[in-house]
């Protein structure tokens, strides 16, 4: 018989805010993370999008994070460490130094051969990249480029650090899939805990493009013309399934969970947030930066998960949409909707977290798998912040503006990534 998965511990890094408590009042509320970014006019004039929003006050060694580390980790590792120390503490599972030299924990009551770390990241250790090759081609100095520079810089960085500060001896490694990575990295974990062949995972996404960026992330998408110009009002520039969208908001952060095995996680008394029904994933196969126009695969992707669950389309009350704030995107996703619901797509509530992070990229999927289990254990709804024209082919009940108090049994999250990625989690009540 397959293990039952459960959710039992969240850490969240977010422009909204870090940690549980923070966070979730703050998308309650539906606040913006959204900014003018403060880099210097000369690298801002060259870009026609100046907002983001980024991980605002963050200091990693309140999170478990000796300072004497700082400069051999790359932000994105660094989000990613505070994000599994929130998660564990969240979780109620105690971490022990054993090594304080080298900065070695143990989790306390978790065999480590059976504690797996999988996460997902878009891009990895961009502004180590940014930094030290910065360095390279103005200088060809050896002595100004850091020694480090290349374990910095790795997109498993952040796994691997997160094994070793916590003795996971279990499987670790990295989904790099784009915008996809972070869900498929929890489906990922939920695979490997359904098969028993480990205990407890730490799990999710992470990301830096803003904090400590010189701009080249910022300019990539800028030059894709993907990124929303509203300069002026950067809290109103996320405005997913709105008529006057002009596009997604860049954002970063992490997005950490603790899964465990059902009989596991009620051994030692923890709370669960949700248990994990399905994972499902397939590829467009279409382009390496649109969606498929006719959205099949999605479609195919929302069918096979919900049906692996066990249950029917009209069983969902719940989605968390993938919501980007592009014309397109928005436009493709809501016509799936309506093909696999049918005429329950009326009834479903759907929202988009991004509407309040932006976009963070390979956290953003667990970043919203999170909110949709905290929708789950709290019965509310996050809202769509700015969706105050709905576009006429996004005529669906995206939860505009304010949150919603309502009993959902049964949410799916979802995220797409460049080159095709689609994926999607089904979670449900316990």
């Amino acid at each position: 018989m397959s293990e039952q998965v459960v959710i039992t511990g969240v850490g969240p890094v977010t422009s909204i805010g870090i940690g549980r408590k923070s966070y979730w009042q703050s998308a309650v509320d539906g606040k913006s993370g959204a900014v003018r970014l403060d880099w210097p006019e000369e690298i801002l004039r060259t870009m026609a999008t100046k907002i983001g929003a980024p991980v605002r006050g963050f200091d990693s060694t309140q999170y478990g994070v000796p300072a004497k580390n700082l400069d051999i980790l790359d932000p994105v590792s660094q989000f990613a460490l505070a994000g599994t120390w929130l998660a564990l503490e969240d979780a109620g599972l105690t971490t022990t130094v054993v090594d304080r030299k080298k900065s070695r924990s143990q989790v306390e009551g978790v065999e480590p051969s059976r504690l797996a770390v999988i996460l997902g990241t878009g891009i990895g250790g961009i502004t180590t990249t940014e930094e030290s090759h910065g360095r390279w081609i103005s200088t060809l100095s050896k002595p100004r480029c850091k020694r480090y520079s290349l374990p910095m810089l790795i997109p498993n960085a952040p796994a691997a650090q997160t094994a070793i500060r916590y003795g996971a001896e279990g499987e670790c490694k990295t989904i790099t899939t784009a915008c996809a990575a972070g869900t498929m990295a929890i489906g990922d974990a939920f695979r490997l805990l359904r098969s028993g062949e480990a205990d407890v995972a730490i799990t999710g996404g992470t990301e830096a493009l803003l904090t400590g960026s010189t701009g080249y992330s910022l300019l990539g998408f800028d030059l894709l013309r993907t990124l929303s110009t509203r300069n002026d009002e950067p809290e109103r520039a996320s405005r997913p399934f709105d008529r006057d969208r002009d596009g997604f908001v860049m954002g970063e952060g992490a997005g950490i969970l603790i899964l465990e095995r059902l009989e596991f996680a009620k051994a030692r008394g923890a709370r669960r947030y949700a248990e994990i029904l399905s994972y499902e994933a397939n590829c467009d196969a279409y382009s390496i930066i649109m969606l498929e126009p006719d959205g099949k695969k999605i479609a195919d992707l929302f069918r096979q998960v919900v049906r692996k669950a066990g249950l029917e389309p009209k069983d969902i009350a719940y989605i968390n949409a993938h919501g980007t704030s592009t014309i397109p995107n928005d436009r493709i996703e809501s016509r799936v909707f309506k093909q696999v619901f049918g005429s329950h797509a009326g009834s479903l509530a759907i929202s988009s977290t991004k509407s309040m992070i932006g976009h963070a990229m390979g956290a953003s999927g667990a970043i919203e798998a999170i909110t949709t289990a905290l929708t789950v254990a709290t019965g509310v709804i996050t809202p769509t912040i700015n969706l105050d024209n709905p576009d006429p082919e996004c005529d669906l009940d995206y939860v505009p503006r304010k949150a919603r108090e309502a009993r959902v049994q049964v949410a799916v999250s979802s995220s797409y990534g460049f080159g095709g990625h689609n994926s999607a989690l089904v979670l449900t009540a316990v």
